[in-house]
């Protein structure tokens, strides 16, 4: 007696694209009664699994429906949900398990029939990023073991809401955890960029190679109460810089040095023995 019309996330009067890291997201789903009877009683149960858990991390969310649902009228309702950080984009099917009322009517009764019945809602991980990084920096670009280096770069606001709480975090294995490798920003509006800059220093003992930078970006849409997190990775270059001493110069002989060394080689050529000048 009922199908799905739409499942999506967000509001019905305000979609969004949800994505790895997303928390407390709502997922909206719409429902039609394709019956002949009125229903009513509705409450609704997702059956989670991974990338999704419910607002405290469980494998269920519920939602009801409050009112009746008449013949090929529809209903929505609503579930709030985390989706793990590491969540592969993509399209997913979750289950959902409906028990309702069916309102039976005849002369002078009205009965109330108990059904369940389950139904595949499928959802889409987009993987859309609200807030963009560009112009990512070192500087140095090659940087000593040991040394120190600033990484800059800038963000943006790309969606049509202000967002706040907004948090930049670096994270890399070949850090020395001294400098601030954290920086809260607070309220980002849309489309003002907003640079950011960290003083940051790599570990004494590393061979010469590449290694990776992390990027950790969180950030609170108030609108719909979903917090998002994105990241992206850079690389920095380490390279032990090698000093070269530069080379003595030769001293100069004077004139009367050269004439002596003439006539040094004039006499072992002709006489065939060293000469001894004083």
């Amino acid at each position: 007696m009922l199908r799905v019309v739409k499942a999506s996330w967000g509001t019905t009067s305000s979609e969004i694209d949800a994505a790895p890291g997303d928390t407390h997201i709502p997922l909206t789903v719409t429902l039609q009664n394709i019956g002949n009877l009125t229903i009513t009683g509705l409450s609704a149960k997702l059956l989670l699994q991974q990338p999704f858990t419910n607002i405290s991390y469980g494998k269920v969310a519920k939602s009801f429906y409050e009112g009746s649902i008449q013949p090929g009228s529809i209903a929505t309702v609503n579930f709030i949900l985390n989706i793990d950080e590491n969540a592969t984009i993509g399209e997913y099917a979750l289950k959902m398990v409906i028990d309702y009322l069916a309102i039976v009517t005849g002369v002078g009764k009205t009965l109330y029939i108990a059904n369940t019945c389950e139904l595949d809602i499928p959802v889409f991980i987009a993987g859309t990023s609200y807030i963009a990084v560009y112009s990512v920096t070192t500087s140095p670009r090659i940087i000593p073991p040991g040394g120190n280096f600033t990484l800059s770069g800038t963000i943006v606001n790309t969606a049509s809401t202000t967002f706040n709480n907004v948090n930049i975090s670096i994270y890399s294995p070949v850090l020395v955890r001294r400098g601030s490798t954290a920086i809260f920003i607070g309220q980002v509006d849309p489309n003002i960029p907003r640079p950011f800059s960290f003083s940051l220093q790599v570990q004494r003992r590393l061979p010469n190679g590449t290694y990776p930078i992390t990027i950790h970006i969180t950030y609170y849409d108030p609108s719909l109460g979903v917090s998002h997190v994105n990241s992206v990775a850079t690389n920095i270059h380490v390279q032990q810089i090698e000093v070269v001493k530069p080379t003595a110069p030769k001293e100069k002989k004077s004139f009367m040095d050269i004439i002596i060394d003439v006539l040094i080689r004039l006499l072992r050529f002709f006489f065939g023995f060293p000469a001894l000048i004083t």
